[in-house]
């Protein structure tokens, strides 16, 4: 058995002894329109006072099909801690940890977080990631990536909306995103309505296609959160 499955078959082990506790469980579909590729993922969070963490399981089909021949697609772990400096301002680091077959991705971030007073419900928050990739095999060159998100966020009632926009650069010469640059953007629109503990949302995204083409298409999302 592969590290990758010994590793997955641990946090499925971890997420059925912590599901009693567990605050949500997140279930997600996502189509990508133009190459036409299937993936799911299931992910579990809590949190105990200001620490957070997450795991995530992920699925693909071996073509691409939706929930047809799925294999295992890699595994996230996501530990953060939240600094609320007052009724308005949150500050959050963070480690997200990605595995997939082809290596380990470590995500070391920071989020800061404005509420504002004058329109309730609204917030607007940044986001600095740095991406660390270590590639599996000898001939494998390691991959480091800057990502900047930017976040606008309303809620109303049983409704929540969000807009994020991303900006990639490469800070590994050769490193190619997209179009045959160092340098990508991804943009995605959210809505979000709860019914007790229940909340479906969709995700729409302008994504890129490849990293040699300036090709872009849509990516379709639809979960649903249920809260423990």
């Amino acid at each position: 058995m592969s590290t990758l499955n010994k590793v997955t078959v641990a946090l499925v082990s971890v997420f059925a002894t912590a599901a009693v506790s567990a605050a949500s469980l997140d279930i997600r579909t996502e189509y990508k329109h133009t190459t036409e590729q299937h993936a799911t993922r299931i992910k579990m969070g809590d949190s105990i006072g200001n620490f957070y963490y997450s795991g995530e399981l992920k699925f693909k089909g071996e073509d691409g099909a939706f929930l047809k021949d799925l294999q295992n697609n890699g595994w996230e772990l996501d530990l953060g801690y939240r600094f609320k400096i007052n009724d308005n301002w949150t500050i959050q680091p963070g480690m997200p940890i990605e595995a997939r077959s082809a290596g380990m991705t470590y995500k070391p971030q920071l989020r800061v977080t404005y509420a504002l007073d004058s329109v309730e419900g609204l917030s607007l928050s940044g986001r600095y990631r740095y991406d660390i990739r270590q590639n599996n095999g000898e001939d494998a060159q390691n991959e480091r990536r800057h990502r900047l998100t930017a976040n606008i966020n309303y809620s109303v009632n049983e409704w929540r909306f969000g807009l994020e926009g991303n900006y990639y650069k490469a800070a590994t010469d050769g490193y190619i995103l997209y179009n045959g640059k160092d340098t990508n953007y991804e943009l995605n629109a959210t809505a979000r309505r709860s019914f007790g503990q229940w909340a479906p949302y969709v995700e729409f995204g302008d994504v890129n296609v490849d990293s040699v083409t300036d090709r872009r298409e849509l990516r379709s999302r639809l979960g649903v959160t249920y809260s423990f």
